[in-house]
């Protein structure tokens, strides 16, 4: 297998920022800004070093849907405003081929990580200071884990684009 230092160095900056926005929110319930602006101008250089990002067509369809969808739920305040900024860039790099992929892998997480916060808040209560015990769940963490999902499936994450053959 060869190494391809580029795809690698972008699997490496794709997987940590979304990482970091899942921890970020996890602590305070709040994606900073430049998370998101990181991922996009990932994107924007996966674009032209052909790393295997969608088309640009393909990913801002999906951006403006998640867009479409996400700003009537800010504005209603079912969401937060970083969650939909973080779902609008993941859904840049997933394009339409794999946005109902990032949709589902984030719902099925967003719905496992409801699930632990209902189990765990009666013990976060009994130990104050030790963890954050404010209402709601930090949906950036399923939407990473749908990110980080979507990121294996499609290739983002893979670090040889093909293999050689091997004489055993």
């Amino acid at each position: 297998m060869e190494i391809d230092f580029v795809r690698l160095a972008g699997s490496i900056a794709y997987a940590s920022f979304f990482v970091a926005a899942a921890l970020w929110d996890m602590w305070s319930r709040k994606i900073p800004n430049w998370i998101p602006a990181a991922l996009l101008a990932l994107f924007l250089t996966a674009q032209f070093l052909f790393w295997p990002a969608p088309s640009w067509l393909s990913s801002l369809m999906a951006f403006g849907l998640v867009m479409l969808a996400g700003v009537p739920m800010f504005a209603r305040r079912l969401v937060g405003a970083g969650d939909v900024k973080l779902m609008a860039v993941a859904a840049l790099f997933a394009g339409m081929e794999n946005l109902l992929l990032l949709t589902i892998a984030t719902a099925i997480a967003g719905g496992a990580l409801a699930l632990v916060a209902l189990v765990a808040r009666p013990y976060a209560v009994a130990m104050p200071g030790w963890i954050r015990t404010r209402a709601g769940v930090p949906y950036g963490v399923a939407i990473a884990v749908g990110a980080l999902q979507v990121g294996v499936d499609s290739g983002l994450l893979a670090v040889s684009h093909r293999l050689v053959h091997l004489q055993l």
